[in-house]
């Protein structure tokens, strides 16, 4: 029998997520993302579906560069990922921030991401508005 630990589904689903984010992929991060899926955000307080997300991320990133570093990936119970990092955040016209703290917990199924609550101090952030009103 082997020694080798096999990495859980939760944690490939994120590592997919984040590989596909960096190369700022947005067609890989869709398939990598459940029907079902819902994106919460800290700064507006609010549940995006899968549509209204990605539809915001195309605006976003006419303008915004994010970096994540120091990624650190925590496989919890129930198909959860915490993963904490630092962001480097760039916005035309707005500014930079740098060494911003991010924290989100995902939500899996199997090597899917279905939710991912997404939580840093919005006032640490360059100005910005592209999430959907009501």
């Amino acid at each position: 029998m082997s020694d080798i630990a096999t990495k859980p589904d939760s944690i490939i689903a994120v590592e997919r997520w984040n590989a596909f984010w960096a190369a700022r992929d947005l067609e890989g991060m869709k398939r990598v993302a459940a029907d079902d899926f819902i994106q919460w955000h800290a700064t507006v307080r609010k549940n995006l579906t899968k549509d209204e997300e990605f539809a915001m991320l195309v605006n976003a990133l006419k303008v915004m560069q994010i970096e994540f570093k120091a990624v650190r990936l925590t496989a919890m119970d129930n198909d959860t990922v915490l993963q904490q990092c630092l962001g480097d955040i760039s916005i035309d016209g707005a500014g930079t921030r740098t060494d911003v703290p991010f924290a989100m917990v995902f939500h899996t199924r199997g090597q899917l991401v279905t939710r991912c609550d997404e939580y840093m101090d919005g006032m640490s952030l360059p100005p910005i508005d592209f999430t959907p009103k009501d």
